[in-house]
Order: C-alpha cells, then structure tokens, then sequence
C-alpha cells in the first residue's frame, strides 16, 4: 500500500499515512483537526536483502520478509546508525570490568591460598606459566 506525506498547516505536525489507490485523494485530518496538506515527495523503492546467516543459529536467511521474521523469532532489532559503535564500546568496557572483577575474585582466592602453594604458584608463573580468561 503506498505511503502518503502530509503537514499541517495549522498546527505543524508532519505525518504519513498508508491508504489505498482509491482513497489517495481523500482529505486526511491532522490530530489536531486541521485538514492536512499533501507533500510531493519521492518514492521509495527497497530492494531484497543480501542472504547471510543467522548470528544466532547460523541458519541461512534469504530476503526481506524472512530477515524481519528472524528478526522477530529472537526478540532483535536492526542498529540504529552509530549504535554499532556505541555497542563495541560498551563491550570493550563490560570486558574490560570483567576482567578486573576476575583479576580481584583470583586475588583474593590467592590471598586465602596456605603459604606453600602462593609460594608454589608464584614460581610457577615466575617461570613463564600463563594464565588466560576466556569469555564465551
């Protein structure tokens, strides 16, 4: 159903409303009451999506309508520009403060440890044993 563009005169408010072929030419009201003027503008024509697989399933996901149904199926959304960059930042951070509230919990366990193993684990890192924290 096409989209139609309107702005009030009256009030300001802009808005857009789907109506039918038939109905094009009706007059649309504002919220307001006022009787809406029609704006030319141009029209949108969305090509299909790209196939890809799901992050989420890795099922394969060919076109627009089953993008939107994957989209429903697992609660998401599309970012929004400049939310991918507000997203990695974000984890960077939540990694980040994982990782020191990791490094506090192995302190302290450390620190609770008897004498001869903190000793015993010192040397052992002490001669190159690495330790990694791997987040899943």
């Amino acid at each position: 159903m096409p989209v139609y563009e309107y702005t009030c005169k009256s009030c300001g408010q802009y808005f857009t409303r789907y109506l039918s072929l038939t109905r094009y030419r009706d007059p649309q009201a504002c919220e307001c009451g006022a009787v809406a003027e029609k704006l030319i503008s141009a029209p949108a024509v969305r090509g299909d999506y790209e196939a890809y697989n799901c992050p989420i399933t890795g099922k394969r996901i060919e076109g627009r309508k089953a993008h939107e149904e994957n989209l429903r199926r697992h609660g998401c959304r599309v970012l929004e520009p400049g939310e991918v960059g507000s997203a990695t930042s974000r984890r960077a951070r939540e990694t980040a403060e994982l990782e020191d509230a990791v490094a506090e919990s192995a302190a302290q366990a450390v620190a609770t440890l008897p004498r001869q193993k903190r000793e015993k684990l010192e040397a052992e890192l002490s001669q190159g044993l690495d330790v990694q924290v791997t987040r899943t």
